[in-house]
């Protein structure tokens, strides 16, 4: 299959639709397809964290840094229909799976390898919070975070469930768990436990994580700490950290390139996933990147000698 139709990249919010196939079963157990629409996270989803230092609490705070204004063209109205290839990871909230585009005449420029992450039941708070800070790092996809074609819901009829293959004992164990404390006092919380929702984002597939029991190199390992920088200018503190969080740049014939920072003009051959329990936060950059590069140092100076370092260890 050859999406090259154009000679330039699609704009991430050209999709205002998916047809799914092979994710929704009807009550009588046959998989059937199902139409998503477009939504936009709300500018007011997410609060802002309150960074408070005790021993500046007579002096002003510092303010938010606003949120770039977007760059992307007015949205589009194309109708893409995806098939689902091989799970590449699993979580607490969500699944990941590679996906097939069906060609159509209508594509009107290039999409890249694409998956699909797709939110467990009552989990789709964490899949709005996510495409929110996707809009709020706008101007660092393709740089430091996989580009993101856009958060697609359907709210599912009687008789409608996610397909059996689904289910794992991960999801089971967590259905009940969900951290609705993370959402209270924000239009998250009405979302949080919803189970007749299907809730997804599109996103560009990424490459591998990084290799383990050889030497990183120098360059390699600022390219790290400098990912964690670039949020940290925008006033973002990712939360989670961690080895499986960090992927390869896309990389072959039908990936798009990385793109340089808005900031620093520097392109990096990795990319930071899993941004849903990111926080908005009025700290400031230097702080924000020295505490989000102590937890790369925990991965990075273990990974040569094969061991890997979770947040909780």
């Amino acid at each position: 299959m050859s999406l090259n139709t154009a000679n330039v990249p699609m704009a991430l919010n050209a999709i205002s639709a998916l047809t799914i196939h092979g994710l929704i079963t009807d009550s009588d157990g046959s998989n059937i397809p199902v139409i998503l629409r477009r939504t936009a996270a709300a500018l007011d989803l997410v609060p802002f964290l309150d960074l408070v230092s005790v021993a500046a609490l007579d002096r002003p705070r510092r303010p938010y840094v606003p949120r770039p204004p977007s760059t992307l063209p007015e949205p589009g109205d194309l109708h893409v229909n995806l098939t689902f290839g091989d799970k590449k990871g699993w979580g607490r909230s969500s699944f990941v799976h590679e996906v097939n585009v069906l060609p159509t005449t209508t594509l009107p420029a290039h999409l890249p390898p694409l998956v699909l992450k797709v939110a467990r039941s009552k989990r789709r708070a964490e899949i709005a919070r996510e495409a929110w800070f996707y809009d709020e790092l706008e101007c660092l996809q393709g740089v430091v975070l996989p580009r993101c074609y856009g958060w697609f819901e359907a709210e599912l009829t009687e008789g409608q469930s996610f397909g059996p293959w689904t289910a794992t004992r991960k999801s089971r164990d967590t259905e009940n768990s969900n951290p609705e404390w993370r959402f209270k006092g924000s239009k998250l919380k009405e979302m949080s436990g919803s189970r007749n929702y299907v809730s997804v984002l599109l996103l560009e597939k990424l490459g591998d994580t990084l290799p383990m029991g050889v030497p990183l190199g120098d360059e390699l390992v600022k390219g790290l700490y400098d990912l964690f920088g670039e949020i940290s200018e925008l006033g973002v503190d990712h939360r989670d950290i961690r080895y499986s969080n960090i992927l390869a740049a896309p990389e072959g014939p039908d990936t798009l390139p990385s793109l340089p920072s808005p900031f620093t003009g520097q392109v990096y051959t990795h990319r930071i996933i899993d941004i849903e329990q990111c926080e908005k936060t009025n700290g400031k950059t230097w702080l924000l990147t020295n505490w989000q590069g102590s937890w790369v140092q925990r991965i990075v100076s273990n990974l040569p000698d094969g061991i890997i370092i979770e947040p909780w260890d």
